[in-house]
């Protein structure tokens, strides 16, 4: 006899072992083959002990385990047979069989076409495969007779093969075939299990998947419905401060209805422009074309220039404010209340930096202004909240603004807000909450409050409120760099800080004034689970707020 290799064992080239004789010995290597095939867990391992036993019970050099790809696969592949496990085949064996189509010669295709054992003595002496492909491929390997045993599910559907070959002329005999078939119906259960188990894994990561995608697509939802609601929020809170300070300046009802309905228009036309873009920003040209719709007057007498720029979603609302405000002013004071009075607009891109010119020629003799108005402080305070600058200057020929905006990245210092003009009456002084009466919120008076928000006119509508009840304002500040230089700089007794600075979180600035036992609250349109962790013992005052709330709640913090 030869040399044998143990069942179970690896080799490259598996030889026939000597076996004991007899039906007893029959029966201990299916006990041992079912031992090992039972105890296996490991799906490739379990395919290699399963080519192993067959190996060993036909006492072939080779042998091979293969899968019908089912009808359902997008491979391409269906209905073909796909090598699962191997052995004794060389690498360029393996790769050339790797995928066996029904129109192949050799013994697995019979018994694929048959559904029934095929057994090839001599592929030299088969009339079928002669000067074909397959013929070739099976003298390069060595091999010369061959037999395949289909693997059956209990169902009677066909699973796959298990197929053993020899170097030399071959007929399996009648006890080799039994051990064959009974090692078939174990090979075919284990399969069934295995094929079972694989398409249970795969639905289950399909439905860990699927939660995983919903328990996302909650997650996005609940942020996208705290976006809409701090945006809501900030928008109402906005429209309360464009009517606060318009009231302020403004002497009789119909002033104040064409002043605050043109702010409300211009606020429509930018979310009509941002939503058409989904808040992705738009070009500045088509910011400086949408603002300067006024009515009546004729567009050439407008001109616009400079290159394209794109402005993102936070800048759209602050430059249409400021266009805004240039615009109507030029038509009720300036160049375009008299005819033949024209505007140039003009922009430069620097590092970094836009420069805006707004240049009025033509129109009435121009004077110092007895007071600032509430436009020209709103255009100031919008342009300082982005760390930029606005100059007006009054030149023989009209009014001329000279606007640096930063774009993205900018890190310009930032400059205190300027004061609001005083002697002017409040919507809470005119409904008896301010100054002009005893004072309500006695522990205000001559305090410096720190105010951190970014929305210009929220701000100034803040500063207003605050300086009516006789406090000192320090800022305000639009983002964190700024808020913290002011903390470590100033005399701070209560500070009222927005929870959401143009997306950047405000955790440092509540624990710089934490560590500094500095009051302060929360101002926000998003709920308490959006503020900073680390303080949910800190007031919050929801967007919108009317000024005896805030000012009531700045007071009792100073009590």
């Amino acid at each position: 006899m030869s040399n044998v290799v143990p069942f179970g064992a690896t080799s490259s080239v598996h030889r026939p072992l000597e076996q004991a004789s007899g039906p007893f010995a029959d029966i201990d290597l299916i006990h041992s083959i079912s031992v090992a095939l039972i105890g296996e867990q490991d799906r490739v391992e379990l395919y290699g002990k399963i080519v192993d036993a067959a190996i060993t019970i036909a006492q072939s050099q080779f042998g091979t385990m293969q899968l019908v790809v089912p009808g359902c696969d997008v491979s391409g592949h269906a209905g073909c047979l796909q090598l699962l496990c191997s052995r004794g085949l060389p690498p360029e064996a393996v790769q050339f069989w790797q995928i066996v189509s029904p129109a192949a010669h050799s013994s697995c295709t019979k018994a694929l076409k048959t559904g029934s054992r095929a057994i090839i003595p001599d592929y030299e002496e088969w009339d079928e495969i002669a000067g074909t492909e397959d013929l070739e491929a099976f003298r390069r390997t060595g091999i010369r007779s061959a037999q395949t045993t289909p693997l059956l599910a209990r169902d009677g559907r066909l699973l796959g093969m298990i197929s053993t070959h020899w170097t030399e002329p071959h007929e399996p005999s009648p006890r080799d075939l039994r051990l064959l078939d009974i090692l078939a119906r174990q090979a075919a259960d284990l399969l069934e299990r295995t094929i079972a188990d694989e398409a249970l894994r795969e639905r289950k990561e399909e439905l860990d998947r699927t939660c995983a995608a919903l328990r996302e697509s909650e997650q996005l939802q609940k942020m996208l419905t705290g976006e809409l609601s701090h945006r809501v929020k900030n928008m109402l809170a906005t429209v309360q401060a464009i009517s606060t300070q318009t009231l302020r300046n403004c002497s009789d009802p119909a002033e104040f209805v064409e002043s605050f309905s043109g702010r409300i228009q211009s606020m429509a036309r930018v979310h009509s422009q941002l939503s058409t873009t989904d808040w992705k920003g738009t070009q500045l040209r088509a910011v400086v074309e949408d603002q300067m719709k006024l009515g009546h007057i004729d567009e050439p007498r407008i001109a616009a220039s400079g290159p394209d720029i794109h402005l993102d979603a936070n800048a759209v609302p602050k430059m249409a404010m400021i266009l805004h405000e240039l615009g109507t002013n030029a038509r009720k004071y300036g160049a375009l209340s008299r005819a033949g009075g024209t505007v140039d607009i003009r922009w430069t891109v620097r590092p970094e930096q836009l420069a805006l010119s707004w240049i009025e020629r033509g129109g009435p003799r121009v004077q110092v202004p007895l007071r600032r108005g509430f436009g020209s402080r709103l255009i100031e305070a919008t342009v300082r909240g982005v760390h930029g600058n606005a100059d007006m200057s009054l030149e023989a020929e009209g009014v001329r603004w000279e606007i640096q905006f930063p774009l993205p990245d900018d890190e310009d210092s930032v400059e205190e807000a300027g004061k609001r003009r005083p002697g002017q009456g409040s919507l809470a002084e005119q409904a008896g909450l301010g100054p002009s009466r005893e004072p309500a919120w006695r522990n205000l008076a001559g305090k410096h409050v720190l105010v951190v928000e970014d929305e210009p006119l929220l701000a100034l509508d803040l500063v207003g409120q605050l300086e009516d009840a006789g406090t000192i304002i320090v800022g305000p500040a639009a983002d964190p760099r700024a808020a913290l230089d002011l903390i470590a700089h100033h005399r701070i007794d209560v500070a009222l800080l927005d929870a959401n600075l143009s997306g950047e979180p405000v955790d440092d600035i509540a624990h710089a004034l934490a560590a500094r036992s500095i009051p302060f609250l929360f101002m926000s349109g998003y709920g308490r689970e959006n503020l900073p962790p680390a303080f949910p013992h800190i007031e919050l005052l929801s967007k919108p707020f009317d000024a005896r709330q805030l000012l009531t709640l700045a007071d009792r913090m100073l009590a």
